[in-house]
This record gives C-alpha cells, structure tokens and sequence, in this order.
C-alpha cells in the first residue's frame, strides 16, 4: 500500500470521444487503485461523446449526466467524512 494513497476514497469518473465515455478503462483504474489500497466506491459514470457533452464553460449540458457526476462526488465526501468519524 502507497502511504499517500492508502485508506483514501474515491468515486470513478471518465469522459472521451467515444460512446462509451471510457468505461472500460475504469475496470483497469478500479484495480489498480483497490491493489494500492484506495477504498473504490462503487459508483461511476462514463460520459460518452465527451467532445459534445459539455458547454463552453466547462459544466455537462445534461442534467441527468450532471446530476450523476454531482451524486458520486457526493458520495465520496460522505463516505470519506464517515471514515473519519465526522458523519
């Protein structure tokens, strides 16, 4: 286990080109971060045809894809806040 990254949390999130937004690479990210010790929540979301999906001033166009987004970082706060005891 890296010592920087041991006992972190985190929620997985990728956006490309392609239709799937880079799913399949967050299996790989998934494993290695779980291997160094980082608690992966289950959570994630793929945001396809990334160079359509966000506005200009950087922010998703869909509601539905932002509220995602907003809900998984959520959940690492909250999961990371209980970790620490300050739920």
């Amino acid at each position: 286990m890296l010592a920087a990254v041991g006992g972190k949390v985190a929620g997985l999130l990728a956006a490309s080109p392609g239709p799937l937004g880079g799913l399949r690479g967050l299996v790989t990210v998934r494993s290695i971060l779980g291997n160094i010790g980082v608690l992966v929540l289950p959570e994630q979301f793929a945001v396809g045809k990334a160079h359509e999906a966000f506005g200009e001033d950087g922010s998703l166009k869909d509601p539905k894809q932002r509220q995602a987004v907003e809900s998984i970082g959520a959940r690492v706060a909250q999961v990371a806040a209980a970790l620490q005891g300050k739920s």
